[in-house]
Formats: structure tokens, C-alpha cells, sequence
């Protein structure tokens, strides 16, 4: 930008002007009066003296010079407008080319290096990789402590690759979580792409400290190379993404380089998601019911709700195979509701002493909205809360202790029951069970299984057994499938059973039949 487009042209140059009138007034003034220019001034100047020529005179030397100075002052006024123009052009430049909140290239600039650097590999007959790196459960973060801390994070993401990467690496955020680096490869060899792949997972695990939270994060990587992936950079960037996603699909925390088989995946796994968001719209996902069984009198005193999804053509589809993709997807919480709606509806005329327990993602209890959601959901459906139980999980306490305390407090006073599943796999301490309204505790199946064999792991179960009943706790051991687990537990004073030994999950009219088990 010129400085004619700031001001117009005329008070661009009209100093110059007034310079120039002044030259040529002087000159056309020697050139009439000739050498004696002088007396000729003075001999006019006494000759009307009466109009005080001189002081006329002086005025108008002053007059000058005041406007010489004016237009001086100006002209830098001028100066210093644009250059402040100037400096603002450079940052809305570099506001369009790097990322507002972390500092590093944009994915605009990013995509104009990638074209620059693939164009030296070609004609330089070299390789480049590009990697694409997505922080695992990072929309947990922004759910559970809110969009500050969850900027915090982004923004140590960004130190910590710049401090692994080499010189002449770029490193740039493509958006939300998701970031990318180039990678110009000295030889064919692919160590060293490796063990940066490597050194980044070792970064990101580090805890991130956002003022009074710490946060614990993976990451997933997808790595695509020039030119055995592709030569054009929206189709190395594409298939790195997808590398990325065969990543997280294999367990997160780890790479992944593409393979030409992953697009066949990643479309199945998109057409899935699909489907699945269309089915939770349907009201395709059904829950079954697996009873929790006194373990004295061998008769069912609650269940617990397992997801199911109907599928139009599948049939009817276990949890293993739809729950990671609800939870890549980010729709643990439209799950959750369309098990609390289908419970409700399935239970609504049973006996008013059989529970009804349905699992909560950990990410969810943090929401504050949790509780009001829950009872209006029930009050609508005609349920009592006295009816559910909700299960958490000790992942859920680690998270944020006192906001999910609130939230299972809100819930409990208003007769909504809680349970803390998988106990004994996690962190769980003496805090958590004297300062949370539990009503039960579950010994998870990988210490039930080990009962018969294993003289330490019962001695585990019975100190897990007798803190639960010293603490006024309902005890449950999961995965029971053997009488002699169940005659043991029995023996330790564990109150209910869960388990193959006693049914597996029915659908609700096979569980609402079941009027009583056969002691074993």
C-alpha cells in the first residue's frame, strides 16, 4: 500500500508546490528589476510608505516560514502514518499465516510450505514425510475443565514439538486438536522418522500443569511419505490423516504409517459412524438386562442395562463392536441418554424394589448439567429415582474429584443411587469412600476369575469385601461363571453376584421373567 492510497495526492505534494511558487516568484522578480532588484524593493517600499510595506514584509517572511515548518511537520505526520500502516499490513499478514493461540504456522501456511517443499523434493529428487498428530481425548478435557484450560493445552502441545523437532522441520496446527509437521528426509532410511515419531508419544504423555489441574494426554500419529504415498500435497496430507486414524483405531498412543488398505478401513469406519449416529436418531440401540443376584437367597435384586444396537441388517450388534466408535465420535452422551430413555421405558412397570444400573462415561460426570438433565429425563418418563443407578467408574474421580463429588451428591440426595464399578483396577482410596455418596461397590472380574487359584488375590477380594461392608457399602463381584467363586464370595460375606453362572444380559421381557434363580 502507497501513501496516495492513505491521503490524497494534492496534500501529498501541495508543500512542494507552495516551494515551487516561491522559487519562481523570486526569480521573476530579478529578472524585472535586474541587478538593482534591491534599491528598486527599497525605492517601492519608501514610496508607499504609508501602507507600512515593511512590516508587510516581515509578516510574510514569517508567515512563510511558518508554513515551510507546518508542511515539515506534516510531511512526517505523513511518514509516521505510513509506516504504522505498513506494520499493520505485517500483522494482518502474519495473523493470516500463523495460529492465533498457539503461535505456530496456520494450516494456510502450512500448505504453502508443503507445496514449496515438495517442489525442492522433486526437483531435487529427494523425500519428505508429513505427519499428522491428533491429541487423544483432548474434547474430554474441554468438557470435564472448560475451553481455558483446554487452550493451556494446545499451547504446551505446541512448545513441546517445536523443542523435539530438527532444524528446518515445520510444525503447524491444522485446527482443534489436530496437528502436523513436515519432515524433510536426509536418506531413504526411516529411523530417524521413527524415533521422532517416538520422541513426540513421549512428550505428549508427559502431565500437562494448567494451573491447579494436571492433565494426562496421549497422542496418535499417521505418517505419509514422498513419493511413495503420492506426490501431491493434498494427497500426502490426506493419507497421513488416515494413517492417523488407523492409529487411534489400533489403541491411540502410538503411529502409524500409511498403508494403501487403511482407505478401505477409514471408509468403513466413517460409513459406520454414520450409521450409528442414524441408528441413535432411530432408536436403534436397545439395552439388555444381566441380573445382580443376592448371593443368599439366589434371587435377582437389581440389573445392570447393557447397550445393545439393533441393527436393521447386522442384527443385533454387542458393545464391543459400536462403543469405541461412540466414543471416538464424541457421542457417549446422546448414548447415555437413549440408554436412560430405554430403560426407563423398559422398566417402568416392574417391581419398585429392583434397581436398574446404566454405566456413565468418565468425562461426563464433570458436566454440571449432569444431575437437572438425569431427573428431568426421569420426571418426564414417570420413573422414580430410586429406580436407577448409575455406574462410574474410578477414572471418572481422577478427573476432577470435586466436581464429580457435586454431581454424584446432587444426584444421590434425590434418590438416584450410585455405584463404583471395576473396583480395585484403578486409583481408588479411602477419600473417595468416605467423602462419595456410594451405595455399592464392584470387585472387578479380573480378581473374581483368579479366586479358585489364586491364594494372594483372595486374600485382595476379602479386604475389598470387609472395607465395603465396614462402610455400610453393598458389595458385588462381577464376572462370577463358576459355583465354586460364588460359594466362596458367599463365605466372604459379599452380598451380590454377577455373572454367566447366574444368566447373561436378556432382553427385558426374558429379564423381567426371571422370578427367581435355582440355588446352586
Amino acid at each position: 500500500m502507497v501513501c496516495a492510497d492513505l491521503f490524497p495526492k494534492s496534500r501529498r505534494v501541495y508543500w512542494k508546490t507552495y516551494l515551487l511558487i516561491a522559487v519562481v516568484s523570486a526569480c521573476a522578480f530579478a529578472l524585472l528589476y535586474g541587478s538593482d532588484a534591491f534599491e528598486k524593493a527599497y525605492e517601492l517600499s519608501r514610496h508607499y510608505e504609508a501602507w507600512q510595506l515593511d512590516e508587510l514584509f516581515s509578516f510574510f517572511v514569517i508567515a512563510t516560514f511558518a508554513l515551510i515548518a507546518t508542511l515539515v511537520v506534516h510531511e512526517r505526520h505523513l511518514r509516521a502514518a505510513l509506516v504504522e500502516r505498513k506494520q499493520a499490513e505485517r500483522q494482518a499478514e502474519n495473523a493470516s499465516r500463523y495460529d492465533g493461540l498457539t503461535g505456530i504456522p496456520n494450516r494456510m501456511m502450512f500448505q504453502e510450505e508443503f507445496a514449496r517443499g515438495l517442489e525442492r523434493a522433486k526437483a531435487t529428487r529427494t523425500r519428505l514425510a508429513v505427519r499428522v498428530i491428533d491429541i487423544d481425548g483432548f474434547f474430554a478435557v474441554n468438557d470435564a475443565w472448560g475451553h481455558t484450560v483446554g487452550d493451556g493445552v494446545l499451547r504446551e502441545v505446541a512448545e513441546r514439538l517445536r523443542g523435539v523437532l530438527r532444524k528446518g522441520d515445520l510444525v503447524a496446527r491444522l485446527g482443534s486438536d489436530e496437528f502436523v509437521v513436515l519432515f524433510p528426509m536426509v536418506t531413504e532410511q526411516t529411523d530417524d522418522l521413527f524415533r521422532l515419531a517416538t520422541r513426540i508419544l513421549a512428550v505428549l504423555r508427559e502431565p500437562f500443569v494448567c494451573g491447579d489441574r494436571e492433565v494426562e494426554l496421549t497422542g496418535s500419529i499417521g505418517i505419509a511419505k514422498y513419493p511413495r504415498d503420492g506426490d501431491q500435497d493434498t494427497v500426502l496430507l490426506q493419507r497421513a490423516e488416515n494413517a492417523m486414524m488407523q492409529a487411534k483405531s489400533s489403541g491411540k498412543n502410538r503411529y502409524a504409517l500409511y498403508d494403501a488398505g487403511l482407505e478401505a478401513c477409514r471408509r468403513q469406519r466413517l460409513a459406520a459412524e454414520s450409521d450409528l449416529r442414524d441408528g441413535l436418531e432411530r432408536g436403534e440401540i436397545v439395552a439388555h438386562y444381566q441380573p445382580l443376584v443376592d448371593l443368599a437367597t439366589m434371587r435377582p435384586r437389581g440389573f445392570e442395562a447393557l447397550a445393545r444396537w439393533q441393527h436393521p441388517t447386522r442384527g443385533l450388534l454387542g458393545a464391543p463392536e459400536f462403543i469405541p466408535i461412540v466414543e471416538d465420535a464424541g457421542l457417549s452422551e446422546r448414548l447415555f441418554t437413549a440408554m436412560l430413555q430405554r430403560v426407563c421405558l423398559d422398566t417402568k412397570d416392574w417391581a419398585p424394589d429392583l434397581t436398574v444400573a446404566i454405566n456413565l462415561s468418565p468425562p461426563q460426570l464433570l458436566d454440571s448439567r449432569l444431575a437437572d438433565h438425569i431427573l428431568a429425563l426421569l420426571a418426564d418418563m414417570g420413573v422414580p429415582p430410586q429406580r436407577i443407578e448409575i455406574e462410574i467408574t474410578e477414572t471418572a474421580l481422577l478427573l476432577d474429584f470435586d466436581t464429580a463429588r457435586r454431581t454424584m451428591s446432587a444426584l444421590r440426595e434425590a434418590g438416584v443411587r450410585m455405584s463404583l464399578d471395576d473396583f480395585g483396577t484403578g486409583y481408588s482410596g479411602l477419600r473417595h469412600l468416605r467423602e462419595l455418596p456410594i451405595d455399592k461397590i464392584k470387585v472387578d472380574r479380573s480378581f473374581t476369575q483368579r479366586i479358585v487359584g489364586d491364594p494372594q488375590c483372595r486374600k485382595i477380594i476379602t479386604s475389598m469385601l470387609h472395607l465395603g461392608s465396614a462402610l455400610g457399602m453393598t458389595t458385588v463381584a462381577e464376572g462370577v461363571e463358576a459355583p465354586q467363586e460364588a460359594d466362596w464370595l458367599r463365605s466372604q460375606g459379599c452380598h451380590l453376584g454377577q455373572g454367566y453362572l447366574f444368566a447373561r444380559p436378556l432382553p427385558p421381557e426374558e429379564a423381567l421373567g426371571l422370578g427367581g434363580l435355582v440355588a446352586l
